[in-house]
């Protein structure tokens, strides 16, 4: 097998790094101080096609595969957390549901304004009483006549108090088998009814604004239906996969730069007359980080080039996922120990790097629930 990136591969994620160490990375610790989402930023991105990356040309997308997708995803997580969780994933998983699902009058509505970065998307699965447990979602959805009338409230919604727009899983038939009570609809800011709550305050990725979405007697038209009735629960295995891949790309990038802050700071602090990095126990540290983050990065660019290939890579994902997201928190805990109370302070970059890094062991199915998935794979639905 090939390991090696093509030369298109390799000058992309180059220019991609050059632009993000010139125009993201200086406002990254502003970011997170302020707890604000930066417009700035993501008016550069879409300007760059990163926006675009992997959907079609003919929305003005760029096309490309999932693998280039992966280098970019790294290099923007590693610059900035808040912005790749917003600017990416919080636009990327609404969009590749319309992208598979939609109507093409919906794709030409919804996804040009994504790609230019005119409109902010949102991904509102979650709810309060429930998350990985998807069959227990309580948001409903009534037909009445060929309308709609929407009821509920979404947990944890990225993007929720920025969106134009959202994907809402509803359930439209309280009464069918789990996989076929949920549907998927498409709900714009300003409908008589919906509405976001207030920002909620978060550990890390703060710059990434985060909140409730409530659905009060939301009537939507008929055209806000996203893909079949009936069909939400194949909608959102298949957007999930998405979901798996682009979080492992933000462990990933949050785990390369706290290997890399380590590194910097091991080399220029000094302790009993030369510098920590010639400590063993220092030594040893970043050399153990640097192992997570090739072995982390090996699995997620091949699980890339499966899905790339069309291949089942169902397993791998959550792998991937499981394995970088708790690598990053592993490797942001012994970038905060070389630091030692400098990386307690605020304004030490491996403190904020600390508090992102924890978002991987949770959003798109937690640690525990890719165990599940990983040994129902290998044992068998007999033994779920």
């Amino acid at each position: 097998m090939d390991y090696e990136l093509r030369e298109e591969q390799k000058k992309f994620k180059s220019d991609f790094r050059a632009f993000c160490e010139k125009e993201i990375v200086p406002r990254a610790m502003k970011i997170d101080r302020e707890g604000a989402f930066s417009f700035e930023n993501h008016r550069g991105l879409a300007e760059i096609g990163f926006l675009g990356l992997p959907f079609p040309k003919q929305y003005g997308g760029e096309g490309k595969p999932l693998l280039t997708c992966v280098l970019a995803w790294e290099e923007l997580a590693r610059s900035c957390p808040s912005t790749f969780l917003s600017s990416g994933i919080g636009c990327l998983l609404p969009g590749m549901a319309v992208n598979l699902f939609g109507t093409e009058e919906q794709k030409q509505k919804y996804l040009r304004g994504l790609v230019r970065g005119e409109k902010m998307a949102a991904w509102a699965m979650t709810e309060p009483q429930t998350g990985s447990d998807t069959g227990s979602i309580k948001t409903e959805a009534r037909r009445e006549g060929n309308s709609y009338r929407l009821n509920g409230t979404k947990a944890l919604v990225t993007n929720g108090p920025i969106a134009d727009w959202a994907v809402v899983m509803a359930v439209t038939d309280t009464q069918a088998v789990p996989n076929q009570k949920m549907s998927a609809f498409l709900v714009e800011k300003g409908t008589p009814g919906f509405s976001a709550g207030p920002p909620l305050d978060k550990l890390g990725a703060r710059g990434s604004p985060t909140s409730d979405l409530i659905l009060q007697d939301c009537i939507l038209p008929g055209s806000g239906l996203l893909g079949e009735e009936g069909k939400g629960y194949a909608l959102l295995e298949k957007v999930q996969h998405f979901g798996r891949l682009s979080s492992a790309g933000y462990s990933l990038g949050v785990a390369q730069a706290c290997l890399e802050e380590a590194v910097l700071y091991a080399q220029k602090r000094q302790a009993f007359g030369r510098p920590i990095a010639h400590f063993q126990e220092i030594s040893f540290k970043v050399a153990d980080m640097q192992m997570f983050v090739d072995t982390g990065r090996l699995l997620l660019y091949r699980t890339a080039w499966m899905m790339d290939e069309g291949m089942d890579a169902d397993s791998d994902l959550s792998i991937a996922k499981l394995f970088l997201s708790e690598s990053a928190t592993w490797c942001a805990a012994n970038a905060v120990q070389i630091h030692g109370g400098h990386g307690f302070l605020k304004g030490c970059k491996a403190e904020q790097l600390y508090r992102d890094a924890k978002l991987g062991d949770l959003r798109d199915g937690t640690s525990e629930m890719q165990r599940r998935k990983i040994a129902l794979n290998l044992l068998g639905e007999g033994f779920r």
